[in-house]
């Protein structure tokens, strides 16, 4: 039986081989027929590697051209190209592999394409790719982070303090982009707070310029800062001025004026409660020895009390004039019977000793001229006098911008008798003994 078999298995065994190389053959001739190989382009986004190598050297990279994504040729049978896409390979730039050229400051690194399916059954395309990158200094820095606000609050409400937090920031990058940043702001707007604020805020880079500086190239130590605004009440109140000191002999203080007469302060609700004027001390407008005006500036906000600030910044300083006018005097004769007696006790008489009383009277050369020496009304208090002789102080009803020195007198009270008549007037003085004209003087 196996003698048969293997005598069938012999028989002709050189047609019965041919027929079998024959029949693989025309199998492969038809399998590659129905499933040839083709050749696809790709895609794919190159991945970095090892970037640390270069930025440990104080080097940043910039990739140039998008040279980061490259197109390559696969080649597999068909039934293996049409179940592959761009994400079934990788793409990657070793930049320990890089070629630097420092002169120009440009490198390549080289470009490996590997398929993640079928990687037995594809063939890449060998064409050498390059990552091209341009190479800059790595630099870093820290920039105190500034504040600035913007819009309008409601009417009744000022800015107080505004602060950031933290206000530092580090920003780290290429050199030529970190030395050009000048400043580092973080904006608020302000419109319609009526109460405090926090609130979370991005810090814009800006050239010398002005200009945004983009910070896509840039590392910084936070992303957001926190801004704190405080909103506080306002308040008008009057500025109440005063002086010390007395002008040279011969001028006399007149009188004062500034704008503006009243300020805006700003403060918390319980600071300005009390505040119902700025007042002025003294000895911040000292006219000792003056023979002129005096103007000066007077900043105001260094008498506001704790808590308490100006509202507008244009009111800070307020400009003061003192008027300081010279003197003119004029010698102005009193007599007895044009001085009214008040309060003179019921039953007692008064006689003034002095026939005539001389008043010097000064004031600015103007009112000097315009004063009517027939209109000064004097008169005394005899409301406490007892009989006897006494001195009293005689008081002039003057013009405000007219002064006079004390003017002082003696009289003598006594008690009426029954057989003299009984009258309030003094005693009229013997003809002849009033002068006939005031006597002036003048400086």
């Amino acid at each position: 039986m196996v003698r048969r078999a293997w005598k069938v298995i012999t028989n002709n065994f050189g047609l019965k081989l041919l027929a079998a190389l024959f029949a693989v053959i025309l199998w492969l001739v038809v399998v590659n027929i129905d499933d040839p190989k083709i050749s696809q382009r790709f895609s794919a986004t190159v991945v970095i590697e090892n970037a640390e190598y270069l930025t440990d050297q104080g080097k940043y990279f910039e990739v140039l051209d998008d040279t980061n994504t490259i197109v390559f040729t696969v080649t597999a049978k068909r039934s293996y190209i049409e179940k592959l896409s761009n994400t079934d390979f990788k793409a990657v730039a070793n930049m320990e592999n890089a070629a630097i050229d420092n002169e120009s400051g440009t490198g390549k690194v080289p470009i490996e394409v590997t398929a993640l399916r079928y990687s037995s059954l594809v063939t890449i395309s060998k064409a050498t790719q390059n990552l091209e990158i341009a190479l800059d200094n790595l630099a870093q820095d820290q920039f105190i982070v500034g504040v600035e606000t913007s819009g309008t609050l409601p009417e009744g409400c000022a800015l107080g303090e505004v602060t950031v937090s933290p206000n530092l920031l580090k920003v780290s990058g290429p050199e030529s982009v970190v030395s050009s940043i000048d400043h580092v702001t973080a904006s608020i707007d302000v419109t319609n707070m009526t109460s405090d604020v926090v609130a979370s805020v991005i810090p814009i880079l800006y050239d010398s310029d002005g200009n945004v500086i983009d910070k896509n190239e840039l590392t910084l130590n936070m992303s957001t800062v926190t801004v704190t605004v405080r909103i506080l009440d306002i308040k008008d109140v009057a500025l109440i001025f005063n002086v010390t000191g007395t002008p040279a002999d011969g001028y006399a203080y007149m009188d004062m004026e500034y704008e503006p007469k009243t300020i805006a302060i700003k403060g918390t609700a319980s600071s300005l409660n009390n505040v119902t004027a700025i007042n002025i001390p003294e000895n911040a407008l000292d006219i000792s020895g003056a023979r002129g005006d005096i103007t000066q500036v007077i900043d105001v906000s260094e008498y506001l009390p704790s808590g308490v600030t100006v509202a507008d910044q244009s009111q800070v300083k307020v400009k003061v004039t003192v008027h300081i006018a010279q003197l003119s005097t004029k010698v102005v004769n009193l007599f007895p019977s044009s001085i009214r007696v008040l309060n003179l006790p019921e039953g007692y008489k008064l006689s003034f000793d002095n026939s005539v009383i001389r008043v010097t009277v000064s004031g600015i050369a103007e009112d000097i001229a315009a004063l009517d020496t027939d209109s000064i009304v004097a008169s005394i208090d005899a409301g406490q006098l007892t009989p006897g002789t006494h001195e009293v102080e005689v008081a002039l009803d003057l013009d405000e911008n007219l002064y006079h020195e004390p003017v002082r007198v003696t009289v003598t009270v006594t008690e009426e008798t029954t057989d003299e008549p009984t009258t309030d007037e003094p005693d009229t003085n013997e003809p002849g003994d009033e002068p006939t004209e005031d006597e002036e003087t003048g400086q």
